[in-house]
This record gives structure tokens, sequence and C-alpha cells, in this order.
């Protein structure tokens, strides 16, 4: 498999994962893969930094912003200043935001219930260790491309 393959196959099966989660969302509650994505990971790291997400999700600084600013108004994320360094914020879901979260980890069971059973447990656990393994490459390859 070529470099562009593996990098197409990644993008495919990412956004067909999401994409089954989104399923499960009423649809006056759909979402975008980014929003999905910001409010799975807050649910799961209450007081992250809206830095600390941009990092973990790789996307810049002004898309956070926008994504999140968009799940404020939607009611599902409240975010508020840090208390040591105020230009820092701190996201957390609401009590809306919630509720929808736990329709996405309904589906997340669901989809690694599925996932278990047809490849097995051993299986599942190398991969997630394969996957996790490939991200800490990726940030030291930035490093490295980046000079530093």
């Amino acid at each position: 498999m070529s470099s562009n393959e593996l990098i197409l196959a990644m993008g495919a099966a990412y956004r067909g994962a999401m994409d089954l989660f989104k399923e499960v969302i009423p649809r006056k509650e759909k979402q975008s893969t980014l929003a999905l994505a910001i409010l799975i990971h807050v649910e799961k790291k209450p007081g992250i930094s809206q830095g600390e997400l941009g990092k973990m999700l790789r996307r810049d600084a002004m898309t956070m912003s926008q994504a999140i600013r968009g799940l404020q108004d939607l009611g599902l994320i409240f975010s508020q200043p840090d208390e040591e360094d105020r230009r820092m914020k701190r996201l957390t879901v609401t009590k809306k935001g919630k509720g929808l979260g736990l329709n996405l980890e309904e589906a997340e069971n669901k989809f690694m219930t599925g996932l278990s059973r047809e490849w097995g447990k051993s299986r599942v656990n190398q991969f997630a260790k394969d996957l996790s393994e490939f991200n800490e490459y990726l940030n030291r390859s930035r490093n490295y491309f980046n000079g530093n």
C-alpha cells in the first residue's frame, strides 16, 4: 500500500466511523464531524482547554473557535476562562450536551461491541494500540518537519 493509499484509507475510515455516530443523533441535533469530536472529547475530559483540544484534534484556533461557538449557541458546551490564566478557555458539556453525549456513547458501545465480535478483542486492542502509536509518530513528525 502506498502512503497516499494509507492516508486516503485513514481519512475514509474516520469519516465512516463518524457517520455511524451521526446516525444516532436526532435530526434537529445534527452536527459536523468536528463538532461531534469536540463534544466527545469534552465529555471525556471536562475542563479541557480549547487549545489542548485543538492540538488533540489537529485543528487551528480559528476553526476550533467557530466550532465551539456553534456548540455554545446550541447550548451543548459551556466555556469559561481559566482561573489562573484568563486568556485560556476551559470547556465543559452542558446538561443538554450530556443528553446528546449519551446517544453518542450508546453508538460508540454498539460499534465497539460489533467490531469486537467480528475482529475479536485482542485484534481490536492491537488496532487501538497501533493507532495510538501512529498518532504519537505524527506528533513527532510534526516537530521534525517544523525543525523542532
